[in-house]
């Protein structure tokens, strides 16, 4: 009986494998938001609240962890201080519930508590965000592409009242771009 059970595990699980990546690879990125990103990036960074300001940085993008993830590495000076704040970001499509999932790590800072998340609008041609920070309250933007090929965003966070806390917007213009399909991570 023991054995009758692994055999049809075997069968099962095998057969899940064979079905399943075949349907992830099918759709690892249908709109080609992720490839649009790669290369390297020169950015301008409009705080508007809780302070206006403006910053620059550079960030290169390519591809991570067996081309499932999209790795962004920038420098931002955002204190105005001359001194760069490294950025690393990760973004990766799940087909299952066809999103986009966004994380950011600051090197001296804050790590993101949840993922951005986005959906892409075709018929306004860009990605819609969203983030629940629970009691600290909520994130929405958009990212959109430009017909020079520049990329250009918006967020901003709100607390539970409604109040905006937080709002930016940017722009970044490819510098040169990086078409390899070689993954970060070999």
């Amino acid at each position: 009986m023991r054995s009758h059970l692994f055999l049809f595990a075997a069968i099962f699980f095998s057969l899940l494998n064979l079905a399943f990546p075949a349907y992830v690879m099918a759709e690892k990125d249908p709109h080609g938001i992720l490839a649009k990103r790669v290369g390297s990036w020169k950015a301008t960074v409009n705080v508007k609240v809780p302070k206006a300001m403006t910053f620059e940085g550079e960030e290169k993008i390519g591809w991570a962890l067996k081309h499932n993830y999209l790795m962004g590495k920038g420098f931002y000076d955002d204190k105005l201080d001359g001194k760069k704040t490294e950025v690393i970001n990760l973004m990766t499509y799940n087909p299952l519930d066809k999103q986009y999932y966004i994380w950011e790590f600051k090197a001296a800072e804050q790590v993101q508590p949840v993922p951005t998340v986005g959906t892409w609008d075709a018929d306004k041609q860009e990605m819609i965000l969203s983030a629940d920070y629970g009691k600290s309250g909520t994130g929405t933007g958009t990212w959109k592409f430009g017909e020079d090929g520049s990329f250009v965003w918006t967020y901003e966070m709100k607390d539970e009242k409604g109040n905006v806390f937080f709002s930016v917007d940017g722009k970044q213009v490819k510098m040169e771009t990086n078409d390899s399909p070689n993954d970060k991570t070999k």
